[in-house]
C-alpha cells in the first residue's frame, strides 16, 4: 500500500499457523474500504507460520524473530514499523466479524479522548466472552478469594456487554484492542518487562494517567478461540502470568498498598487451590489444581525476584 494507511493491524503469533491464516483472511473479508496495513510478528514459530503468511498473503508484512521475545516486545516491534495514526492489536486466534474493525475505528475518530477502544468478544459457540475488566484492587482480590465476585458481578457484566451505546471502562482484553498513536507520545506501546499477560491493563493505566480513556464499543464482534499459543506451554505460561501480575503491582503501586495488593492476590490463589481439592477429579481439574498449587508454592520466591522498573 502506498502512502499512510488509516489503520495498522499488528498480529503477534507463535505456533498457530492455521489460526493466523484464518485471522488474516477474516480481516480481508470484513475490513471493507478501510485503508489498512497488516503486520505479523512471528515469535520464532516452528510450524511454518511466517512462510505460510508470506506465501498466502504477499501484501502482509512479516517479521520473523529468531527467538520468542514475548507478546509485549513483539508488539513493540510492530509498532515501530507501523505507519498509521491508529493501531489494532489483534490476537492470531481470532476471526473478525463484518463491521467490527470499521465500527471501532470510526468510534476512535469521532471520540477525541479515546486512547483505547475494544469491541465484544465471542467464544467459538458464539456465547459471550468476558473482555471488560476492572483495574486490580485489594477489594477485587478479596472478593475473588472469598468467591463473591462472580455472585456480585455476573449479571452486571452480562447487562453491560449488551448496552447499545459505547461506554468507558478500566481496560479490555488484548485480543482486540485499538490504540491511538498520539496518545502514546514518547511512551512505548507495551511494557517490555512484561513477557506476556498484564500488558493491556498496564497500557490502559499508563494512558489514563495521561488523561486518555478506554472505551467498549458494543457494535462490533470478534470470535476469540482463546489461549491457542499459551496452551502449548501451560505451566510455564501460568507462572509467567503470576510474574506479570507482580511486575504490574511493582510498577504502579507504592508502600503498604503495594504490599497488600501482592499478598491479597496470593490469598486469591490460595483459595482457588484449596477449592480445587474438592471438585470432581477430571483431567481438566487435575491440571487446574497442579497449576494453582505450583503458583501458590512458588509465589514467595517470585515476589523476591521481581525487578520491574519504576513508572
Amino acid at each position: 500500500m502506498e502512502g499512510k494507511p488509516e489503520l495498522s493491524i499488528i498480529i503477534v503469533s507463535y505456533n498457530v499457523c492455521q489460526f493466523l491464516l484464518n485471522c488474516i483472511q477474516s480481516i480481508l473479508d470484513t475490513a471493507g474500504s478501510i485503508d489498512y496495513e497488516i503486520i505479523v510478528i512471528d515469535n520464532a514459530s516452528t510450524d511454518g507460520s511466517a512462510e505460510a503468511v508470506r506465501e498466502t498473503f504477499p501484501n502482509v508484512q512479516v517479521m520473523a524473530n529468531e527467538a520468542n521475545l514475548g507478546y509485549a516486545r513483539a508488539n513493540n516491534q510492530g509498532y515501530l514499523i507501523s505507519k498509521s495514526n491508529f493501531l489494532l492489536l489483534l490476537n492470531p486466534d481470532t476471526v473478525v466479524k463484518p463491521g467490527a474493525i470499521k465500527s471501532v475505528l470510526e468510534f476512535m475518530k469521532d471520540t477525541p479522548d479515546a486512547g483505547i477502544a475494544a469491541c465484544r468478544l465471542l467464544n467459538r459457540d458464539s456465547s459471550l466472552q468476558k473482555s471488560i475488566k476492572p483495574f486490580p484492587s485489594i477489594k477485587e482480590h478479596l472478593l475473588k478469594a472469598l468467591f463473591i465476585d462472580k455472585l456480585l458481578y455476573r449479571q452486571y457484566w452480562k447487562e453491560t456487554y449488551y448496552k447499545p451505546e459505547p461506554l468507558e471502562i478500566d481496560y479490555c482484553s488484548g485480543a482486540f484492542m485499538m490504540v491511538r498513536r498520539m496518545a502514546l507520545g514518547a511512551m512505548s506501546l507495551m511494557n517490555p518487562q512484561l513477557f506476556m499477560y498484564a500488558e493491556e491493563k498496564d497500557l490502559a493505566l499508563r494512558l489514563r494517567e495521561k488523561g486518555w480513556k478506554t472505551y467498549f464499543v458494543p457494535v462490533g464482534e470478534v470470535v476469540h478461540f482463546r489461549e491457542q499459543s499459551t496452551r502449548q506451554m501451560v505451566q510455564d505460561m501460568f507462572l509467567e502470568l503470576q510474574k506479570s501480575q507482580l511486575r504490574f503491582f511493582e510498577a504502579h503501586y507504592r508502600g503498604m498498598y503495594k504490599i497488600l495488593m501482592i499478598w491479597t492476590y496470593w490469598a486469591s490463589l490460595c483459595s482457588t487451590t484449596l477449592v480445587s481439592f474438592f471438585v470432581p477429579f477430571t483431567k481438566h481439574n487435575r491440571l487446574r489444581l497442579r497449576l494453582f498449587w505450583t503458583a501458590t508454592i512458588k509465589y514467595s520466591s517470585m515476589v523476591k525476584h521481581i525487578d520491574a522498573p519504576r513508572s
